[in-house]
């Protein structure tokens, strides 16, 4: 089988602080998911293969678990004026993702300014993040990212057939 890598295409390198302004914003919008308030989530009518809100609350009733562990990634998108934050949590013993989470940040002028955000617990759209994430990992462009903003390696893969 042939796997197709998307690359993202060579986008602009960002001072420090762009980059900083990022990750703090990105931070500061997915602490609320990590800490389990999904309150406000409950009655939301998600686009179809994103997330459910039953995969959250099971994410909220495994919080504290030793078997999951978080990772965060600043990466550049294939369009160059954007930049995300991507957060995820993964359950280590049983190899499944309990959400990702991404934060879109408009680049103009070397200014961030956050513009979409993405939730997923769903194969379809685990599967699509994570083949942009493996092409990102696999490209020059992790060189632009410092590694404070990157997870040590890719992440696993969300395939468990």
């Amino acid at each position: 089988m042939l796997i197709f890598l998307l690359q993202p295409a060579l986008s602009q390198d960002l001072s420090k602080e762009t980059l900083e302004k990022i990750y703090d914003g990105g931070k500061s919008f997915t602490t609320p998911l990590k800490q389990g308030r999904i309150e406000s989530l409950k009655n939301a009518n998600p686009p179809k293969d994103t997330w459910l809100y039953s995969k959250l609350e099971e994410y909220k009733n495994q919080l504290g678990s030793d078997n999951i562990i978080y990772g965060e990634i600043l990466m550049p998108s294939a369009d160059e004026k954007f930049y995300s934050y991507n957060l995820f949590a993964y359950d280590k013993k049983k190899n499944f993702y309990y959400f990702v989470a991404i934060v879109s940040f408009e680049i103009i002028n070397d200014n961030a300014k956050m513009k979409n955000q993405y939730l997923f617990t769903e194969k379809k759209s685990l599967k699509n993040w994570w083949l942009k994430t493996f092409g990102f990992y696999e490209s020059k462009l992790i060189k632009k990212i410092p590694e404070k903003h990157l997870f040590k390696t890719c992440p696993p893969p969300p395939f468990k057939d």
